[in-house]
């Protein structure tokens, strides 16, 4: 049995949770919080405060007049050293007139960056010493860039006490718990400007900026309760032009393909975006920014419906995604845009997965990601299932990663997901194919149901697909290999029964696409392959999604064509 002193050493908040500043129940030998998001549980231990003292006479150093801090960011994310630090270099002037003990003032701070509600900064009469990173806003009027971390308010006593959740905390120790304090230097990026964009003075562009917010944010924002990419984003595209030249590059291409508008416009804009994006992924606080985190989603949603205009699919945008998610948890807050584009990164990230049979490439070692079964608000439900997937995939296409074990423990929760998911989750409307019609009616209410289930049921047909059990020969394998193609044929059913029904989420239809093009080939009816390849049709005409590639591959596959005809 352990001594009181070690259980008191135990009993202290694992360093995991304190490096993220979240609560942690302190069990041992994991917290829970760690075992839920299935994380490496980092013993904390305590140290009893030494009883030696100063004596009077002890001389003290004085700081200079001013201190200069070094950002490292870039060092640690790529490991490749610095090689002149001149340009990472923060300079704070140090008034000696306030450094000294904390007084018992009471003081009023405003995050940048935290609760939507709180992002419309109101100027305080009192100045905060803050170090902004190189494409932080501080105006009022304005909106944060999110380069700086995002600061969780503690208020105890009258007091508020701002906690970085960032790698750095640059206020000198007695000007953090000081009301009275140097006015802060702001250093920002060429993308930002110090004036609004907004009211636009152009009307091509207002309807461009319109039909993003009202035809493509929706896109974005499945499983967002706070709808991020339409309320967050217009409103920082104000003053952050990369992010503005995204909506707008978006938006062209959009019409463009939907409509009769000028083909041309996206790549006007899109070029003026990349002209200040580029430049910018040499400054070691991109990989911070949110603004151009979502921006280069954005970017990465265009480069989708490029394909069949440029012929392929060069995934540039999706590695700016991965330089973004795998700069670590330092600056990926919950309930923040750069969690939001998280979410709809990994999405993209899946769709390529599936499309080019790959693992997933994105780094899921998040605290953003939860694997666990406990209550959960549906938002969160439906991004556990898109977790679900990824994992799927990985165990699928990944190497050295097939093993029965690890098989039956992602179906295993997969079967656990259904059983455990809320009521909600269960469509409002629900009726069984007929003779004339191919797919079930599915009915939902919520564009995060529609795309929890569907990534649900993929999930699903890769696992039944790569079932470890089906004999590889004998005279049992034609019945289980039966059995797996009516199990297949009834999901693929389903997913498209959802994408049908749910038209007013467009996702739900490309989601219907994936496994049209993974499982399409083993419908054998004439009547199921042309339902199948109406639902491609329509994608590409309405939703400007490229199936053509797919539509060749399957007509081959349903023999309509010859194997070499064009």
């Amino acid at each position: 049995m352990p001594s009181s002193e070690q259980t008191e050493l135990l009993a202290t908040p694992c360093v995991t949770c304190r490096e993220h500043h979240l609560k942690c129940d302190r069990s041992v030998p994991r917290c829970g919080r760690c075992v839920r998001a299935g994380r490496e549980c980092k013993l904390g231990f305590k140290f009893k405060p030494s009883r030696d003292t100063f004596s009077r006479e002890q001389r003290w150093l004085r700081p200079p007049r001013q201190l200069i801090y070094v950002d490292e960011t870039r060092y640690l994310t790529t490991g490749s050293p610095l090689e002149d630090t001149s340009q990472y270099e923060f300079h704070i002037p140090v008034d000696e007139t306030h450094v000294r003990e904390p007084e018992s003032t009471s003081s009023s701070i405003t995050p940048p960056t935290i609760a939507r509600s709180r992002e419309h900064n109101t100027t305080s009469n009192q100045s905060i010493e803050t170090v902004e990173v190189r494409n932080q806003i501080t105006t009022g009027t304005l909106f944060s860039s999110g380069s700086a971390p995002a600061t969780e308010i503690h208020v105890e006593g009258g007091h508020a006490d701002a906690r970085s959740t960032g790698l750095y905390d640059l206020r000198p120790p007695q000007v953090r718990n000081s009301a009275h304090v140097a006015t802060p230097r702001i250093i920002t990026a060429p993308s930002f400007q110090t004036t609004s964009a907004l009211p636009l003075k152009n009307r091509t562009e207002a309807l461009l900026f319109r039909h993003y917010i009202q035809k493509l944010a929706i896109c974005l924002d499945l499983c967002d309760p706070l709808r991020h990419f339409e309320f967050i984003v217009p409103e920082r595209a104000a003053v952050c032009y990369t992010l503005l030249n995204a909506i707008f590059a978006i938006a062209a291409r959009h019409l463009s393909h939907t409509t009769n508008f000028d083909p041309l416009a996206s790549n006007r804009y899109h070029d003026e975006c990349l002209k200040h994006l580029i430049p910018m992924l040499n400054h070691a606080s991109t990989v911070s920014d949110e603004n151009l985190f979502a921006a280069t989603i954005i970017l990465r949603m265009l480069e989708e419906m490029d394909v069949p205009t440029t012929g392929q699919d060069t995934y540039s945008h999706l590695l700016g995604i991965h330089a973004f998610v795998n700069v670590g948890d330092h600056y990926m807050v919950p309930g923040s845009l750069s969690a939001a584009s998280f979410w709809v990164g990994l999405r993209q990230e899946i769709y390529i997965a599936v499309i080019t049979q790959q693992p997933v490439k994105v780094s899921l070692d998040h605290f953003v990601v939860d694997r666990s079964f406990e209550p959960a608000d549906d938002y969160t439900w439906s991004n556990r299932a898109i977790v679900l997937i990824a994992d799927v995939l990985n165990f699928c296409f990944g190497e050295n990663s097939f093993t029965v074990g690890r098989w039956n423990a992602l179906d295993e929760a997969c079967k656990k997901w259904t059983a455990t998911r809320p009521p909600s989750f269960n469509p409002f409307f629900y009726r069984e194919p007929t003779a004339s019609i191919a797919f079930p009616e599915i009915w939902y209410g919520s564009s995060c149901h529609v795309i929890g289930v569907q990534h649900h049921i993929l999930a699903q047909l890769f696992l039944t697909q790569f079932d470890p059990s089906i004999p590889k020969v004998g005279t049992n394998r034609r019945a289980a290999v039966k059995q797996m193609t009516q199990r297949i044929e009834t999901l693929v059913r389903e997913l498209c029964g959802i994408g049908v029904c749910n038209q007013w989420t467009p996702p739900a239809m490309f989601t219907a696409c994936m496994g049209i093009a993974m499982f399409g080939d083993q419908f054998s009816e004439r009547y199921d392959q042309e339902a199948l390849m109406d639902i491609l049709k329509k994608t590409e005409a309405d939703h400007a999604r490229p199936t053509a590639a797919i539509q060749q591959q399957l007509m081959k596959a349903w023999g309509w064509i010859p194997e070499n005809g064009e």
